[in-house]
């Protein structure tokens, strides 16, 4: 199984729909964003083109990882080396017969994105954040449910749309 890099790629701009209506004054936004994540009246401005060019170079990393944690026949793929040929002869054609469908679903990628990716990844990396740039639980709370509800989407996406047979 080799990354579909098209899903991988549609996967990188769900982290700016949701921001856009997680991050709504409605919601969590606005005055109360700023507030909460300390931001001065000086600092509040718009994000420049490159600053989000590079955020989504940055999503498609997030999406990439996630490919590696929610596709677990690229375990196969890595097992003949990266020769994709090897999959369709001997005992790579076996497993791949066998499991080469196995759990390829949205469900399955989103467990995998809001448990895996949220526990192993966001709650320690925030959790530094949070210490160590002296921020509230409550900004902990609000940007953990901001990557769970990511990293459960873009792992659905990944693990129903993720895969290629090569």
């Amino acid at each position: 199984m080799l990354p579909n890099f098209l899903t991988l790629a549609g996967s990188a701009l769900i982290p700016f729909v949701i921001g856009f209506i997680y991050f709504s004054p409605a919601l969590f936004g606005g005055e109360r964003w700023f507030n909460l994540a300390n931001i001065a009246n000086d600092k509040r401005q718009d994000v420049s083109l490159p600053k989000l060019l590079l955020t989504i170079v940055l999503n498609f990393f997030i999406a990439f990882g996630l490919f590696l944690i929610c596709v677990h026949q690229f375990g196969a793929f890595s097992m003949v080396g990266g020769n994709a040929e090897l999959l369709h002869t001997g005992a790579g054609a076996a497993f791949m017969e066998a499991y080469g469908a196995s759990h390829l679903s949205f469900g399955h990628g989103a467990m995998h994105g809001a448990c895996i990716g949220t526990l192993a990844f966001v709650v320690p990396i925030l959790g530094y954040v949070t210490i160590f740039e002296r921020k509230s639980i409550k900004y902990f709370l609000v940007y953990l449910g901001y990557w769970i509800i990511n990293l459960a989407l873009m792992g659905g996406c990944i693990g129903a749309w993720g895969a290629v047979y090569a």
